[in-house]
């Protein structure tokens, strides 16, 4: 479709219309992955190629899970924790990783506590989860490809809470937004420096909000969408966060607002997918195809 005049566009929908679901980026393809779909969770796996702005389907998970999160490293795809099913009971230890070409999933060293509603984020050879529910989710945890064991000892991410955004700026970690006990939404935004195993605050986000998504475009971080679960409201906005500053200015928001959304960058262009527009349960009822690019082609 073409450009809207605020420099936003319109990709092809989504052959599986889902929210909660996860998302990372390889090969200059867009994956998303598993999620709440129209009959309950799914393993779907589907890749967006941005060139050609056509869909196909790559292997399904081994388990269908929702509130998952994934990353790329080296090429290979990672999924990493979540829920494996509608009565969000905290049991996936599980983690998968797809090499390119292959047609299946293989699993990877467990999670050493269930997760879920966190982020991962590639940094320095390593993957990092951060966040979410789980009586560990205060917890930083890295995991190394080379060794496929994980480690445990980093310091805490100062405000714990789930259903957040993470992403790798400079070769250091920044998680945003989220919630914590209560549903009470937050702007936090803090920044891990893996070298010196220390976090930083910096300014918050002007709007709090949990079940949002996140990426980087020109060293910036773009933050979309998201949920207030006591006033049932969904966002459009879009904030975007500049490390040189430490400031946040506003950029476009989405048509139409929705949360559970997820978030991946193909050849500086910012591709969001998916969600739902209405908050919490209701999400079932309102599941989203969509797929925004930012900036337009």
């Amino acid at each position: 479709a073409g450009a809207r005049a605020d420099g936003w566009s319109a990709g092809a929908p989504m052959p599986t219309a889902r929210s909660e679901l996860t998302a990372a980026t390889t090969a200059d393809r867009v994956y998303a992955i598993g999620g709440i779909g129209r009959f309950g969770t799914t393993a779907a796996v589907e890749v967006f190629d941005g060139a050609a702005g056509t869909w196909v389907a790559a292997p399904d998970l081994p388990v269908g899970v929702h509130h998952a999160a994934a990353a790329a490293l080296n090429g290979w795809i990672y999924v990493i924790g979540g829920y494996d099913g509608l009565g969000f009971r905290l049991d996936v230890r599980g983690a998968w990783a797809l090499e390119p070409g292959a047609t299946a999933w293989r699993a990877v060293a467990a999670l050493p506590a269930p997760r879920a509603a966190h982020a991962v984020v590639a940094l320095d050879g390593l993957l990092y989860v951060v966040g979410g529910a789980g009586p560990r989710g205060a917890e930083l945890w890295s995991y190394d490809p080379a060794s496929d064991t994980w480690a445990t000892g980093h310091a805490p991410m100062p405000t714990p809470r789930e259903h957040l955004a993470a992403a790798a700026i400079d070769g250091k970690l920044y998680a945003v937004g989220g919630r914590w006990s209560g549903d009470v939404n937050t702007g936090a935004l803090e920044r891990y420096d893996p070298a010196t195993d220390t976090w930083e605050t910096l300014a918050p986000m002007p709007t709090p909000r949990g079940g949002l998504a996140a990426g980087v475009l020109d060293g910036r971080l773009h933050v979309i969408g998201g949920e207030d679960l006591k006033t049932g409201a969904t966002f459009e906005a879009h904030e975007v966060y500049d490390p040189a500053t430490d400031s946040w200015s506003r950029a476009p928001g989405l048509s139409v607002a929705r949360h559970g959304l997820a978030a991946a960058v193909v050849d500086d262009r910012l591709y969001v997918v998916g969600g739902g527009e209405a908050a919490g349960w209701k999400t079932f009822f309102t599941l989203s195809d969509a797929v925004n690019v930012f900036p337009a082609p």
